[in-house]
């Protein structure tokens, strides 16, 4: 029998939760994230030896280098990806288990992913590893092979790029009944053709970036202000309904918009909020069918 069956059995169970965690936040990609938990642990029998001393860092050094090179291709597809990328949205249907509670208390923001894809892969996993892993600069520097000081001037360079105050990346949802009321007008209105009702909910500068892969028609640039918007959200009412259902969903721990036609996932709408919620500052719509048609509801 081999002796590592069980040990590699053991790590799997204990530690995918965190290395998928660490994936999906690097590489916003839900199917990427498990694709490289799985490599990681087909291929880990060979690096497994008695000098491992802290077992974590080693499997996180391994995740954060793996999704580096992964990042360093991903970029150079993206350049030829048609329209916005947006990240792979992690969705589900409202429930009450105690289980789906942890479960959405632990997942990640959208609004997350979206400000790490303004990141270099380096910065990322500084932040990453920082801010929400909460490892020091030393630890992070062997992590990375980088000095303890290199590290310190990433980390300060990413507090100059993105507003941190902003990344709810683990944080419990806020304002969650004022959400789902406004989400739920949402609905009703691109439901029913009613866009202008939408007027009030909208910030003056919103802004909606759609994503579409070049596979499904959407807008291909950021489409700002407030009548700009309504007209796109006017020609997706005309376009989609009545023969498209919309449904109340969660969007990585936040209401969001579910677009299923005969049953199949067409969309997923989501949305970032003013301070108070009562106004949707963004509006984010992923209809790419390669991040639509892997859903797990």
């Amino acid at each position: 029998m081999d002796p590592f069956s069980n040990t590699i059995e053991d790590l799997y169970s204990t530690y995918k939760p965190h290395l998928f965690s660490i994936a999906y936040r690097m590489l916003g990609s839900r199917a990427d994230a498990e694709d490289m938990v799985q490599d990681l642990f087909i291929s880990i029998y060979d690096y497994l030896n008695d000098n491992i001393t802290n077992i974590k860092s080693y499997l996180s050094k391994m995740m954060v280098n793996r999704c580096l090179n992964e990042l360093k291709s991903a970029r150079k597809q993206r350049i030829s990806y048609v329209g916005n990328w947006l990240p792979e949205p992690t969705v589900q249907l409202i429930e009450d288990s105690p289980l789906e509670i942890i479960e959405r208390q632990e997942s990640i923001s959208y609004g997350f992913l979206i400000l790490m894809d303004k990141l270099t892969p380096l910065e990322r996993a500084v932040f990453i590893l920082k801010e929400v892993l909460a490892y020091e600069h030393g630890e992070i520097g062997e992590i990375l092979n980088k000095s303890e000081v290199n590290c310190r001037k990433i980390f300060s360079r990413v507090k100059k790029k993105i507003d941190l105050s902003s990344v709810k990346h683990d944080v419990q949802s806020t304002y969650l009944l004022e959400k789902n009321e406004l989400v739920t007008r949402f609905i009703a209105a691109i439901s029913n053709g009613q866009i202008q009702s939408l007027v009030e909910m909208l910030t003056e500068d919103v802004i909606l970036i759609a994503d579409g892969g070049g596979k499904v028609s959407a807008a291909t640039h950021p489409i700002s202000n407030r009548a700009r918007v309504l007209d796109i959200l006017r020609a997706l009412s005309i376009n989609r309904f009545p023969e498209s259902k919309a449904q109340l969903i969660e969007v990585n721990n936040q209401p969001g918009i579910l677009l299923t036609k005969e049953g199949i996932p067409t969309g997923v709408i989501c949305f970032e909020w003013d301070a108070l919620a009562t106004s949707i500052q963004r509006i984010y719509i992923i209809v790419n069918p390669d991040k639509i048609t892997a859903l797990i509801l």
